[in-house]
């Protein structure tokens, strides 16, 4: 129904765009030309109005991790066009990957809750140092016909923060392979009209190198130019289709341009801001007048079709009130319905969450209380209610080449279909030509890059089938297939958790036993374990098979796709400010390692277990028994029984040296035995049969079956100091002060959050996430001091 909804208003905003065109030359608003607009609209808008997908982005509370240390986490799982909190999906699936190996260290399921997941993970002291992605994927996120993947954050592993590296090696050596590709705007290069062409260079490694080079006409150097952001750059001529021409950088080697043809049309941009984007048209090569559409859409939903006539030059203004921030999809059509120009433009960053962040002192002593106020505003500096994700953490955990945030993930790096390099720098203020540095990347991505450009939007669709879940199968059946029942039986099975406080579910299976576990399920198993018991009669025997295979299909899915992080940014960081830091860190107080140890094999038992552990060996039907004929040091296992042993038996001890008695074949004689022959003897270890059974041999005894529910929530530890305790001995080494991640402003846009500064005197860096109701994003950040010395 979301869909539909977005889809009719859609075209509700057609009707009013249609007719908002800025032409030099007369334009005809004919039936048939609307029509036609209506065509144009409906082609791309027929094929995403059944897009019920979500986009999953997760934030970290920082993004270096010593061991022995809570990684928390939120996801925000967001409607893959609107950005609305999604409810589409309810499980979320979390892997933690080691980079190196590409194996995965841990994985568990998450509860989705109205669009979000607030998750912790413990980073166990096993885990080898080294460079992990945490991913992420849902039922409507994570798909058959998926082409990258992009729902994931990049983190670092320690032993210690010592480990951390106190030098640059990104940049150490040259790279001199280099990739050097051009870009027509528009799509082609046209003889007899001035082009812009846009290029970008990159090195064997995906990163940009800055060039420059000559551009040459039949030999002869016709035009300078370099690259004005990491790679990227562009220049304006005006190509002759008798002409040769091929580009000359500075290291010498040599490229060809594009195809140049000698008939054609070309879109360029004249001007973005918040009101309009204008465009020129250009015709080369005739003189006949032509219809021409443009189209503009944004995330597979269309927002004007600009109708005009072309004979040689039209100059068309689209206005972008109703178009959300983000990437927007210009397509010029001609009057068969067929694209003959098409560049991505960025539009309306100006619509986001202006998000304020004010501390109550500019410095603090350590152990002292901060209050810090958040004030959230929309475009038209209205008070926002908005959900956010908050986190203070020392400088010195956050990796800087990372510049990966929400607002990068949503408008820009999920909506491509390829890397971004330093995604980060085109939603930071401070970057002056961010929106010029921005339209150059959209112009060497190319719109085939666009993930809601029309071809993709049709072989998504051929390609697209759900294959994550958000319920387990389950089949109840007979153990014996073969022994048929003359009766029918009412197939009956029990859901419940060793704790009686959470209660069960009893439920009929479908007449086949089919049956699902569902979230429901697994909210009642958060943080242990669910049982699945049959409840029928026990002959003929029935048994319950469970079919949880999800991160199975995750790990045979996700090889085939295509990985599509940001390439993280080169930075130079203030080793020396690092190296002090180290120093101080060299003397923080840990407590030595402490191991227990047990000679006995201890075996993992959750509450419920252990009570059917303790019934099995209660119920046990084991008889054994030992003689001690031959003294305490020679026991006899299942001796003759007569008078001569009364009073000299007893169970005997698992573990402890038996004498058996053999029959004719050598085989261990049991209690039943014959009373008058034995063949000889032997010494053995006992053990009972009935003792330290496995996991899957108490579920099995008792016809049960076992998954795990969802992972158990967890609060972030916050320390609170009062007169008392704030001279307590101890120290207070907490490198991340506060981590929230639900926190909510109110209607004035309001929300003020305490937390107590540690030990660490040092730069803390404040990270503030954020999303609306409405699907607006935005993040701030801030810094709070801790001083050396108190005040």
């Amino acid at each position: 129904m979301k869909s539909q909804a977005k889809y009719h208003i859609a075209l509700l905003l057609l009707r009013f765009s249609v007719c908002l065109l800025y032409i030099i030359s007369a334009v005809c608003y004919s039936q048939t030309k609307t029509s036609t607009a209506d065509v144009i609209a409906d082609n791309i808008q027929t094929l995403t109005k059944n897009h019920n997908l979500d986009n999953v982005y997760i934030q970290t509370s920082k993004n270096i991790y010593e061991t022995q240390e809570d990684l928390w986490f939120k996801a925000y799982v967001l409607d893959s066009q609107s950005f609305i909190p999604s409810l589409r999906s309810k499980i979320l699936f979390v892997q933690l990957i080691e980079d190196q190996t590409d194996k995965v260290a841990w994985e568990e399921k998450y509860e989705i809750e109205n669009g979000f997941v607030s998750g912790h993970l413990y980073l166990d002291d096993s885990l080898k140092p080294g460079s992990y992605t945490l991913a992420v994927y849902s039922s409507a996120s994570f798909y058959k016909g998926i082409k990258s993947f992009n729902s994931a954050a990049r983190i670092n592993i320690l032993k210690s923060i010592n480990d951390k590296p106190r030098s640059q090696s990104k940049a150490s050596q040259k790279d001199t392979d280099l990739n050097f590709t051009l870009f027509p705007e528009g799509g082609n290069m046209v003889s007899g009209i001035q082009n812009k062409i846009a290029f970008k260079a990159l090195d064997s490694k995906g990163l940009p190198v800055d060039v420059s080079g000559k551009l040459y006409e039949n030999n002869i150097a016709v035009l300078d130019f370099k690259s004005v952001h990491v790679g990227m750059g562009s220049f304006l001529f005006e190509p002759k289709s008798n002409s040769k021409y091929h580009i000359e950088l500075s290291n010498k080697t040599s490229y060809p341009l594009p195809q140049i043809f000698n008939r054609g049309t070309v879109l360029h941009l004249l001007s973005n801001d918040n009101n309009f984007a204008v465009f020129n048209v250009q015709n080369s090569g005739s003189a006949i007048k032509e219809n021409v559409f443009l189209r503009v859409q944004s995330r597979g939903i269309v927002y004007s079709v600009a109708i005009g006539v072309l004979e040689d030059k039209l100059t068309i203004r689209i206005p972008l009130k109703e178009l959300p921030q983000g990437i927007a999809e210009v397509t010029l059509f001609n009057e068969n319905i067929e694209p003959i120009a098409e560049r991505l433009i960025y539009v309306n960053q100006q619509k986001k969450l202006n998000i304020e962040a004010l501390l109550d002192k500019s410095e603090y002593k350590k152990r002292e209380k901060a209050s810090l106020k958040i004030k959230v505003t929309d475009e038209n500096n209205q008070p926002v209610i908005a959900n956010l994700g908050v986190s203070v953490v020392d400088q010195l955990y956050i990796n800087k080449s990372d510049s990966r945030t929400i607002m990068s993930h949503y408008y820009l790096s999920s909506q491509l279909n390829s890397k971004v390099y330093d995604p980060g720098y085109y939603f930071n203020k401070d970057n002056t030509n961010k929106d010029s540095a921005l339209d150059l990347l959209l112009l060497t991505q190319g719109w085939r890059r666009y993930i809601w450009n029309e071809n993709n939007l049709k072989e998504h669709n051929i390609l697209f089938k759900t294959i994550l879940s958000d319920s387990i199968s389950g089949n109840l059946g007979l153990e014996n297939p073969n022994k048929k029942n003359s009766e029918a039986i009412p197939k009956i099975v029990m859901v419940f958790t060793s704790d009686p406080l959470k209660g069960q579910d009893i439920f009929t299976a479908n007449p086949n036993g089919t049956f699902s576990i569902t979230p429901n399920h697994l909210k009642m198993g958060e943080g242990e374990n669910l049982f699945i018991k049959p409840m029928t009669a026990d002959k003929p025997k029935h048994v319950i098979a469970i079919k949880d295979n999800s991160f199975d299909i995750i790990n045979s899915s996700r090889k085939e796709i295509a990985g599509n992080y940001p390439v993280d940014k080169l930075v130079k960081e203030n080793f020396d400010d690092i190296s002090k830091t180290l120093m101080r860190l060299d003397h923080l107080q840990k407590l030595d390692e402490v191991v227990i140890g047990d000679k006995k094999k201890k075996v993992f038992r959750n509450k419920y277990l252990g009570t059917l552990d303790s019934l099995s060996r209660l119920n046990s039907g084991n008889s054994d028994f030992v003689c001690l004929e031959g003294g305490p040091s020679r026991p006899i296992l299942n001796c003759f029984m007569n008078n001569h042993h009364e009073g000299k038996t007893r169970a005997p001890k698992n573990g402890e040296k038996v004498v058996v008695l053999l029959g004719k074949n050598r085989e261990i004689l049991g209690t039943d035995y014959p009373h008058q022959n034995y063949y000889g003897t032997s010494e053995i270890i006992y053990k009972n049969p009935d003792q330290d059974l496995t996991e899957e041999q108490l579920l099995k005894k008792f016809n049960l079956k076992m998954i795990k529910g969802y992972y158990g929530k967890r609060e972030f530890y916050e320390a609170v100091y009062d007169q008392v305790t704030i001279n307590d001995p101890f120290p207070d080494y907490r490198n991340t002060l506060f981590w929230k991640s639900d926190v909510i402003t109110n209607e004035k846009g309001e929300a003020v959050v305490d937390f107590y500064c540690s030990d660490i005197d040092t730069i803390f860096l404040g990270q503030i996430e954020a999303v609306n109701a409405g699907g607006l994003l935005g993040m701030g950040n801030f810094k709070l001091k801790v001083a050396a010395k108190e005040n």
